[in-house]
């Protein structure tokens, strides 16, 4: 086998396994924030939200209805690697602690 045909095969291996990785880490940080956790406690385990969803402003990537409601802010964490088809928002209450969370996939 050729060097090129190797690397058609390795590359998409590569790539499905930092996926799958990617995943897996950011589905364990996510298991472990629960309802009453602080803003703090989110960015502890998740890291920076990729996106801020204010009331109203439904970040429509993922969600059918904005934070609405006791939300006050959504917080996304996305699979970078997964195309748009992977992430996580979790509700925050005017007191900034949890109060919702999701994990959102395409099937």
């Amino acid at each position: 086998m050729r060097k090129s045909g190797l690397l058609l095969l390795i590359v998409p291996a590569v790539y499905l396994v930092a996926c799958s990785g990617l995943s897996a880490s950011k589905s364990r940080a996510f298991e472990s924030i629960k309802p009453g956790d602080s803003r703090t406690a989110v960015a502890e385990a998740l890291g920076d939200p990729d996106v801020r969803e204010l009331p109203e402003k439904r970040f429509a990537r993922y969600a059918s209805k904005p934070c609405s409601g006791a939300c006050k802010e959504r917080l996304w964490f996305e699979n970078t690697l997964s195309l748009d088809i992977e992430a996580w928002s979790v509700e925050l209450d005017e007191t900034s602690h949890v109060i919702r969370k999701a994990h959102w996939h395409s099937p």
